[in-house]
């Protein structure tokens, strides 16, 4: 099969899990908005939340993305197992020892880490304290998840997708069964933070059978003079502080929503998972996926290679996003609505997440595109660049957020995020084509005017529909929720035929990998 084809089957097959996973990961948030609704409690288990998961992407998705894939992955092309797992038990070692330095550090310093990234909460009596508690509580999971994001890495290099895939499935799955037994517990956000690192153990557990599988086992040494551990160093120093950078900027809108009052926390939140669920349906599916790939490339030198998988990921990607884009702009009430508001998540809690994730969601396409793009810099041992442009990107976003706080209120962070993403994702795509070569850009413009073209016919079925008297509103739920399937459903498939009476290529490419089964 093709290379094209082993992306695209791949991606499909994280994609089918990614999407059980978001189900789930609905029934997550939904359970946190029926709990906590858009007041003290959810700001404050939001943001609890966030501070490991800031960390989480430090190590996650800088040092296995940037340092452990590309350098496991080049071991693996030379056939030099030995020494693959060798690195590989080193740097588990090594994330061990400091991760769990780290979590001991985050618990003692939590009441600091929340006033660093929520000082506004300090107007409220008692905020700052419950915060400091939930964060104490979830800490452990940045540890327990580095460990799972090293053993992701692994797999993935492996080309093994399914178990990491699956991975956050059980995180959800644990939060969910926590928020049904919170009599057990103080509070229902003592519950839920407790059911974050049960998921962070489940997600270790689920991914040791393949590793077995296929061949580790984990001998703990501490070899620092490791030829690829001095390598993984080197290279993870710069993204770290480029995914550093990445996590300032959320810092910065979570700080100017902190003074909005109670409420802007979850919205912002919110928002950005309906956003996300489009993102982590396909955009990361294909990023996942494309990082092995390119790393192998990279290391047998076949650059041409590289520039084809990059045109054909990044035209996929759009395909997916700009349509996605549309319909979130134009649906963004009633989602919000048959999502979230039920219990005490009310009709002033959905006014208030529409603004934000109508903001988020024009920045679709340009966070679909870093994800792909940045990849391609790791594979070929360049994680400089990709730091450069993020400090551009942390600057403006910054600035945007000055000039868009008071204006746009809870919306300010979202559109200063979606600007800084569109910098980054155009100044990345043009760095890489002047020095690597062009990834024919030209073609790639070409399937996004179609693409555009074909969204029209759809945003106006949504529309009308969604808006035919005695169709969507209405008190039922159950009635609401058909609406807005059948809706989006008519829309998606009025954007497929115009894709293809515009001859859209992709459509070809899917159908030559999932009909004929090449």
């Amino acid at each position: 099969m093709s290379e094209q084809g082993k992306l695209l089957r791949s991606a499909s097959l994280i994609t089918a899990i990614t999407l059980v996973s978001r189900v789930f990961g609905y029934f997550r948030d939904q359970r946190v908005a029926f709990l906590l609704g858009a007041g003290i409690e959810a700001d404050a288990y939001t943001i609890a939340y966030r501070i490991p998961n800031l960390l989480r992407r430090l190590v996650g998705e800088g040092a296995v993305s940037a340092a452990f894939i590309p350098i496991f992955s080049n071991y693996l092309s030379r056939e030099n197992r030995k020494d693959a797992w060798e690195f590989a038990n080193s740097m588990l070692t090594i994330v061990t020892l400091v991760m769990s330095g780290v979590t001991v550090i985050g618990i003692v310093a939590a009441p600091l880490l929340v006033r660093a990234i929520a000082y506004g909460f300090v107007d409220t009596p008692g905020k700052i304290e419950l915060t400091a508690l939930l964060t104490r509580i979830m800490f452990p999971y940045i540890f327990l998840v580095s460990l799972s994001a090293l053993a992701m890495g692994v797999l993935n290099s492996f080309h093994k997708f399914a178990a990491p895939a699956f991975a956050p499935v059980l995180l959800n799955m644990s939060i969910i069964g926590c928020s049904f037994v919170t009599g057990f517990f103080e509070s229902p956000e003592r519950a839920l933070a407790v059911g974050v690192v049960i998921g962070g153990i489940a997600q270790i557990v689920i991914q040791v059978p393949q590793l077995i599988r296929n061949g580790w086992r984990f001998r703990p040494g501490l070899n620092f003079s490791n030829p690829g551990v001095r390598r993984a160093a080197k290279l993870m120093g710069p993204v770290v502080v480029g995914v550093g950078v990445v996590q300032i900027n959320i810092v910065v809108g979570g700080q100017f929503a902190s003074f909005l009052g109670d409420g802007p926390q979850m919205a912002l939140y919110l928002s950005d998972r309906v956003m996300e669920l489009v993102l982590g349906g396909y955009a990361i599916a294909i990023a996942t996926v494309v990082l092995p790939m390119l790393s192998r490339n990279a290391a047998s030198g076949d650059i041409d290679q590289m520039r084809s998988t990059l045109n054909f990921a990044s035209r996929i990607i759009l395909f997916v996003t700009v349509p996605s884009t549309v319909g979130l702009v134009l649906l963004r009430t009633p989602i919000i609505q048959v999502l979230f508001e039920h219990g005490e998540f009310d009709q002033a809690s959905t006014a208030l997440t529409t603004l934000p994730l109508l903001f988020f969601a024009l920045g679709l396409s340009a966070f679909a595109m870093v994800k792909v793009i940045v990849p391609a810099f790791y594979a070929l041992h360049d994680t400089r660049t990709p730091v450069k442009i993020a400090f551009g990107a942390m600057f403006l976003n910054v600035v945007f957020n000055i000039a868009f706080f008071r204006p746009f209120q809870v919306g300010g962070p979202a559109l200063a995020t979606t600007l800084a993403g569109v910098f980054n994702a155009v100044a990345l795509m043009v760095i890489f084509n002047r020095r690597e070569g062009s990834i024919d850009i030209t073609s790639i413009l070409d399937s996004l005017t179609r693409f555009v073209v074909a969204s029209v016919p759809m945003g106006m079925v949504a529309v009308l529909m969604i808006h035919w008297p005695g169709f969507y509103f209405g008190e039922a739920l159950g009635q609401r929720i058909f609406a807005l399937a059948i809706t989006i459903g008519s829309a998606g498939l009025v954007y497929f035929f115009a894709s293809y009476l515009l001859r859209c290529r992709e459509l070809g490419e899917f159908r030559e990998i999932f009909l004929k089964r090449q």
